[in-house]
């Protein structure tokens, strides 16, 4: 009886058990290669996300924000250089999961409203994700004296501060905006109740 292999939705191979970790160095790597998977996989998300958006200023961000995530990945790619260091092949199932998330609530929106309010909310939970992890990765490398990789990373863990703050504005003008739609349909609701009295 041939052992069984665990694969993940991508069809590749679990990366924990294919890359041993000895030391703090290499768990470093590890997390840096995990985010730089998160900045691809987002990159494209944004990508999906600007297509499906109606509203200008939620579009213009995302397509903004799409831009300096090509950035971020640049940055982390240069901070593994800086480090002498290789990617490990991993994949951010974080980001997948987000993405995956992202698509069907496109698949079953049947309404603007609807997608632009999910698109928004998605946007704020994936910038606390990467803002979560860019703080962990900034303290590391200012703790192992890696100067030039911390101020890499900073850069875009400050991008990402002021993508989450411009998310949320968006969010809470849509948010208006859905509860001024809701507030008419109940107000419509309540004249056709009356209506039949």
């Amino acid at each position: 009886m041939q052992p069984t292999s665990t694969t993940g939705q991508s069809g590749q191979s679990h990366d924990m058990a294919s890359m041993p970790m000895a030391t703090p160095m290499d768990l470093f790597v590890h997390e840096l290669s995990d985010m730089l998977s998160a900045e691809q996989l987002i990159t494209q998300m944004l990508g999906v996300a600007s297509d499906a958006a109606s509203n200008a200023q939620l579009k213009q961000g995302l397509q903004h924000h799409q831009e300096e995530t090509q950035r971020h990945a640049q940055n982390l790619q240069q901070a593994l250089q800086v480090l002498g260091q290789q990617p490990h092949p991993v994949t951010c199932h974080a980001a997948e999961g987000l993405m995956q998330s992202l698509q069907e609530g496109i698949q079953s929106s049947q309404s603007n409203i609807v997608t632009d309010g999910l698109i928004a909310a998605g946007a704020i939970k994936t910038e606390n994700l990467e803002i979560a992890s860019y703080m962990g990765l900034v303290q590391k490398a200012q703790l192992m004296g890696q100067t030039e990789v911390a101020q890499l990373l900073q850069q875009n863990l400050e991008q990402e501060e002021r993508m989450v703050q411009r998310g949320i504005e968006i969010g809470q003008a849509l948010d208006q905006q859905a509860a001024q739609s809701m507030g008419g349909m109940a107000m419509q609701d309540q004249m056709g109740s009356s209506a039949q009295v």
